[in-house]
């Protein structure tokens, strides 16, 4: 159960990388993301900052190899 938690969790963060993070550029995404899901407009400029920082694809790196293999 932990397990399937823990991949939920990881698809959820990835799905807002993906859908969100990097479409930041675009009118009225930061209001969209802070009212469907919570989050103060502070911590999601900083999720969004770290996310497109190129060190990030660096931390990532392992994790990724590890998920093609399995």
């Amino acid at each position: 159960m932990l397990k399937t938690v823990g991949e939920r969790w990881m698809h959820f963060k990835s799905n807002l990388k993906r859908k969100w993070a990097l479409a930041v550029d675009q009118d009225g995404v930061d209001d969209i993301v802070c009212e469907k899901y919570g989050i103060s407009k502070e911590k999601w400029a900083q999720f969004c900052q770290t996310r497109r920082d190129p060190s990030w694809e660096v931390c990532t790196l392992p994790f990724k190899l590890f998920f093609k293999k399995h």
